[in-house]
C-alpha cells in the first residue's frame, strides 16, 4: 500500500465519517427496497420455481450470516429458534454490535478526522440534565400537561390547571380534579371544520431553491420572536420535529423545523425548551393549516415537551394513504413530486448534538422547506379522486390531533411477551423468575437514569442471563462479552435478583405461555410500510454514546 493509501481508512475511504455514511447510506436502500416488496402476493410469487430457490438460496445465505453475526456475541442453542425467532435476536444483537462500532469508529478517528466526525462522536452530557424541570419518569403520577393558557380557546382551560406549577403534583389532587389529564383542546379540534376554501382546488407554488430561501435558526428568545411576528400572518404552515429516544426513558424534541412558503425557521427547542408554548396562538388556531407528514409521534411529542396542541391540520401521509400511493414515506413525496432525493444518512443522526453540523441542518430544512407544494399537489389530487376524499383526510387528521400523551405503563407480565418472541426452548421456573425480576429492575433503572430500557439492557442480553441464571458476579460478567454501563453499575443487585430467583422459581402453565406466544404472532405489529418505519427511525441513533 502506498504512502497515499495508508491515509484512506479501510483502503477505500477518505475519512471515516465518508465510510459510515456510505454504509448508512445503503442499509436505508436495503430497508426501503424490502418495504416495497409485495408483501400481499408473496404466497403467489413463491409458486414460481425459480423464484422460490432463489428466496430459499437467499434465506439460508441470510440465517448463516447471522449465525456468524450471533456467534461473536454469545452462544446459545441457535438451532432451536425458529426464523422470526432468529430475527427478533439480530434486531437486539445490534445494539450491541452499534456499541463495538462506535469504539473502533472512534479509534479509527484518531488516525484522520474531519470537523463533523469529531462534532458526531463526542462525548455528550445529556441535555435533559439541563432541563428547568426534572423530567418524571415515575409510574405513580400520570403525566400532567403542560399547557398553563389556552389562546383560541372554545371551551375555557380548567382553573385548577391554570393555578398549578410546574413540579410534581400529588396524586389527592388528581383524585380531586380529574379533568387535569383530559386533552384540553378536544373540543377545538372536534369542533373544527375546514372552510370552503380549503376544499378547492389550487395553484401548486413550487418553494425557491434552499440556497435562495431565508432559514432562521432560532435560538434565542428575540429569534423566537422574529418568528412568531412572521408565521402569525400566515394562513399554511410546514412542521416537522427531530426527536432522541435511546438516552431517554420518555424521548426529548431535539429541534423543529417550520416553513412558511418564503421562509424556513430551525427551532433549539433544547435551548427554547420552556418557551415554546407561546406557538399555541399559531398552532391552535383555526384559520392556519398546519402540513405535517406522519404526524402520530409528532403530536404526542409537542404535547409532552412543550405543552403544545394542533387545530387544523393536513397530514400528508394520511392523504398519501387516501390516494393509495404506493409508497406512503416522505421521501417518496420528496421524489414524486419535487424530483428531490432526500438525504438518508441523518435519518439515523443524533439531534442532541450542538452546534449541530451543517449537513444536518440542511437535512433538517428540507423536511419542511417543499412540504407546502407537495401539500398543494395532494389537495388537488384528493379534489379529482372524489369529492370526499379531502374531507376524509382532514377528518382521520383530526383524530390524530387528539391522541393525548400518556407516560409509558409498567406492565409485570410483559416479560412473557419478551419470552415468547424471543425464545423456542422452555425455561424452567427458576429462568421464568429470573426474566421476570430482570424485566423489572430494567425498567426501574431506565426510569431512575433517565434511559431508554435498550440503552439499560438489550433484550437479547436479558434473555441470556435468565437463561443462563449465574450464581456469582463472576458469572455474570463472564456471560456477555460486552456489559453494559448500568448492568456493571449495578451488578451487585442484579446478582441478588438471581439468588432470589433460584430461591422462589416460578410456578407457571407452559401452556399458557404458548398460547401467548401464537396471540402475540398473529397480532403483531405491521412496519412494513415506510411510514411507520420513518417515525421509528427517528428513534434510532447511528452512533451511540456511552
Amino acid at each position: 500500500m502506498s504512502s497515499t493509501d495508508s491515509t484512506k481508512f479501510l483502503d477505500l475511504f477518505n475519512n471515516v465519517d465518508e465510510y459510515k455514511q456510505t454504509i448508512c447510506s445503503k442499509v436505508i436502500d436495503v430497508i426501503r427496497t424490502s418495504n416495497r416488496l409485495g408483501f400481499e402476493n408473496f404466497e403467489q410469487i413463491m409458486t414460481i420455481n425459480s423464484c422460490q430457490e432463489k428466496m430459499n438460496l437467499l434465506s439460508e445465505k441470510i440465517l448463516n450470516r447471522i449465525y456468524q453475526l450471533k456467534s461473536h456475541i454469545q452462544s446459545s442453542n441457535w438451532n432451536q429458534f425458529d426464523t422470526d425467532e432468529k430475527l427478533e435476536q439480530l434486531i437486539d444483537i445490534n445494539d450491541t454490535l452499534f456499541e463495538r462500532i462506535a469504539s473502533a469508529l472512534d479509534e479509527a478517528d484518531g488516525i484522520t478526522k474531519t470537523s463533523v466526525s469529531t462534532t458526531v462522536r463526542q462525548v455528550l452530557e445529556k441535555p435533559q440534565l439541563k432541563f428547568k424541570h426534572k423530567i418524571n419518569n415515575s409510574t405513580q403520577i400520570p403525566f400532567i400537561p403542560k399547557i398553563r393558557n389556552k389562546p383560541n380557546a372554545l371551551t375555557p382551560l380548567p382553573t385548577i390547571i391554570m393555578q398549578m406549577d410546574m413540579e410534581p403534583i400529588d396524586l389527592e389532587l388528581l383524585q380531586r380534579h380529574p379533568e387535569v389529564l383530559d386533552h384540553p383542546y378536544f373540543d377545538e379540534i372536534e369542533a373544527f371544520q375546514p372552510d370552503e376554501i380549503l376544499l378547492k382546488s389550487v395553484m401548486p407554488q413550487y418553494p425557491k431553491a434552499i440556497e435562495e430561501t431565508k432559514c432562521l435558526f432560532v435560538d434565542s428568545l428575540d429569534k423566537l420572536k422574529t418568528m412568531m411576528d412572521h408565521i402569525e400572518i400566515q394562513s399554511e404552515l410546514a412542521v416537522d420535529l427531530e426527536h432522541h429516544s435511546y438516552r431517554s426513558y420518555q424521548g426529548f424534541t431535539c429541534l423543529m423545523q417550520i416553513s412558511s412558503r418564503t421562509e424556513d425557521f430551525l427551532i433549539d427547542t433544547l435551548i427554547l425548551r420552556d418557551e415554546l408554548s407561546v406557538l399555541n396562538n399559531v398552532f391552535t388556531n383555526p384559520k392556519i393549516v398546519k402540513v405535517f407528514h406522519g404526524a402520530d409521534w409528532d403530536i404526542e411529542w409537542l404535547q409532552k415537551d412543550f405543552g403544545i396542541y394542533i387545530v387544523n391540520m393536513f397530514d400528508t401521509h394520511q392523504a398519501a394513504k387516501e390516494l393509495k400511493l404506493p409508497t406512503l414515506s416522505l421521501a417518496y413525496l420528496l421524489k414524486t413530486y419535487c424530483n428531490i432525493d432526500a438525504s438518508k444518512q441523518f435519518q439515523l443522526a443524533d439531534w442532541r448534538i450542538r452546534p449541530l453540523p451543517n449537513e444536518y441542518l440542511r437535512y433538517a430544512q428540507e423536511d419542511t422547506h417543499y412540504l407546502l407544494y407537495i401539500y398543494d399537489r395532494l389537495r388537488n389530487q384528493l379534489i379529482e379522486k372524489s369529492s370526499d376524499a379531502l374531507q376524509s383526510v382532514y377528518k382521520k387528521s383530526k383524530i390524530v390531533c387528539q391522541k393525548l400523551y400518556k407516560k409509558p405503563v409498567f406492565d409485570e407480565n410483559a416479560y412473557k411477551i419478551l419470552y415468547t418472541k424471543c425464545h423456542k426452548t422452555t425455561f424452567d421456573g427458576i429462568q421464568l423468575a429470573a426474566l421476570k425480576l430482570l424485566y423489572a429492575w430494567r425498567d426501574k433503572i431506565a426510569r431512575e437514569e433517565d434511559e431508554s430500557t435498550s440503552y439499560v439492557t438489550p433484550d437479547l442480553m436479558l434473555i441470556h442471563l435468565a437463561e443462563l441464571v449465574p450464581k456469582d458476579v463472576q458469572g455474570i460478567r463472564a456471560s456477555c462479552k460486552l456489559i453494559p454501563e448500568l448492568v456493571m453499575k449495578n451488578i451487585e443487585e442484579i446478582h441478588q435478583l438471581l439468588i432470589q430467583a433460584i430461591e422462589k422459581p416460578l410456578e407457571i402453565n407452559m401452556d399458557e405461555f404458548l398460547q401467548n406466544k401464537r396471540t402475540f404472532s398473529s397480532t403483531d405489529v405491521n412496519v412494513s410500510t415506510e411510514s411507520s418505519l420513518n417515525n421509528n427511525i427517528k428513534r434510532v441513533r447511528f452512533v451511540p454514546e456511552t
